[in-house]
């Protein structure tokens, strides 16, 4: 299945470059359909587990008894490995046109996962984003490489998830994550701290500014996420 994945993921990558707008929406709706499919929990015997690489010592003929056997579920891919699966593919060196193709797969597949995974997993796609697109050397050589991966991002965190995917805690939430763990840590003032970038700082900014006024007079949690 992994394996699968990883081939159209490839084809559908490549096929960005020469699309139309039409041909990429589709493109991107086939990977966010498969993407979010890793996130379906499968259930897997305990018993092929605990007996993984040890075939020659079972007795094909003798059955396993139910208590045995017992069944527990996992995903095909953690949400990081998945989200992973998008930003390797940014990062190689592709034309803007495919990354921006990549960025639609990222907007797919949100949107397949919906609000839920969204809000609960949002310090975790933020995450994501900006140490692995953002802070990607390779994303930052030009001040146009800047601007362009500030767009994309920018647009992901606004457009799509603040406005469509975020109740209105999940908003206070998002800010509150936002001031922790970039706001705050700049400047850094401590021995062994690190700031944020001014790239991953900008973005941050934008962010909460965002937020606020979509939430407009801001409520206690976020007043005091600000002190």
């Amino acid at each position: 299945m992994l394996a699968d994945v990883d081939a159209i993921m490839n084809i559908c990558v490549k096929g960005l470059e020469n699309s139309d707008q039409v041909t990429t929406q589709a493109l991107a709706q086939l990977m966010g359909h498969l993407l979010a499919a890793t996130q379906v929990e499968r259930v897997v015997a305990a018993t092929e587990q605990s007996h993984k690489g040890r075939k020659e010592q079972e007795d094909p003929d003798v059955s396993t008894p139910a208590h045995i056997a017992a069944e527990n579920t996992k995903v095909l891919l953690t949400p990081g490995d998945m989200l992973s699966q998008l930003s390797t593919q940014f990062n190689k060196a592709h034309g803007r046109k495919t990354r921006a193709g990549v960025f639609m797969f990222y907007n797919a597949l949100l949107a397949k996962l919906g609000p839920s995974f969204v809000e609960s997993n949002y310090s975790l796609i933020v995450g994501h984003l900006m140490t692995e697109i953002v802070s990607n050397p390779k994303n930052g050589t030009t001040r146009y490489d800047k601007l362009f991966i500030r767009k994309l991002v920018g647009a992901l965190l606004r457009e799509l998830i603040a406005l469509r995917m975020l109740t209105e805690q999940g908003q206070i939430s998002a800010i509150q994550e936002l001031s922790s763990s970039y706001l705050k840590r700049w400047p850094a003032l401590m021995p062994g701290q690190v700031a944020p970038t001014p790239a991953v700082l900008t973005i941050a900014l934008e962010e909460v500014a965002g937020l606020l006024q979509q939430l407009g007079n801001a409520p206690p949690p976020v007043q005091v996420s600000h002190v």
